[in-house]
C-alpha cells in the first residue's frame, strides 16, 4: 500500500453481518490476577468494564490476511450493541483505516505505509490513557522495516472519531 485514499471496494467484507452473527468464537478470557498485572490500579477497580469475555474470528481485508476481529460480550454471546456498531463500522472501514494511516504517518513520517500490516480491529470497552472508559474500536497495525518492529493501535469513540493511539516496539 503507497497510498492513504483507499479504494472503498477493496475494503468491504460482504459477508460481515454473517460474521458478526453467527461465526464468532469465544475467546479464552484473562484472570482477575492475570488483569491487574497489565493495568493500572485505577481502571482495575474499574474492571468489571474491561474483564468481558472476547469474542474472535479472522478475516482478510484489502491486501491483509488474517486480520483478527475482536468483540467484547458474555459468557453466552458477544454484546448486542458493539456488534451494531462493528457493523456500522464495517461499512465506512476504509474511512477508519486511512484515517489511522494518515494518523500514524503524522507522528511518524520516516515510516513507509507500505510496512504497515493491519493485525487486529477490536470493538468494545476502551481505556483511553486518562483511564477514562467509553465505547469504540481500535485498529492495530504492525510496522516492519530492515531495522525495527513495532506495534501501533488507533483508538477510535464507537461515532468514528480518532481519540488517539498508543504503541511501541515488539
Amino acid at each position: 500500500m503507497d497510498s492513504l485514499e483507499l479504494n472503498k471496494s477493496k475494503y468491504i467484507v460482504s459477508n460481515i453481518k454473517d460474521i458478526l452473527h453467527r461465526k464468532l468464537i469465544l475467546a479464552k478470557p484473562l484472570t482477575k490476577d492475570q488483569f491487574k498485572k497489565i493495568v493500572n490500579p485505577p481502571v482495575y477497580e474499574k474492571e468489571k468494564y474491561l474483564i468481558q469475555e472476547q469474542w474472535l474470528y479472522s478475516i482478510n481485508i484489502g491486501e491483509w490476511e488474517d486480520v483478527e476481529i475482536t468483540i467484547q460480550g458474555s459468557n453466552e454471546k458477544p454484546d448486542a450493541e458493539i456488534i451494531e456498531m462493528a457493523e456500522k463500522i464495517f461499512d465506512e472501514l476504509y474511512l477508519h483505516i486511512s484515517c489511522a494511516l494518515k494518523y500514524l504517518q503524522k507522528f511518524f513520517p520516516n515510516q513507509e505505509i507500505k510496512n504497515y500490516y493491519l493485525s487486529t480491529i477490536c470493538f468494545g470497552k476502551i481505556v483511553n490513557f486518562d483511564d477514562y472508559i467509553f465505547s469504540g474500536f481500535s485498529l492495530s497495525f504492525l510496522f516492519e522495516d530492515d531495522t525495527f518492529e513495532y506495534q501501533y493501535k488507533v483508538k477510535f469513540k464507537d461515532n468514528g472519531w480518532p481519540i488517539g493511539f498508543e504503541g511501541g516496539p515488539i
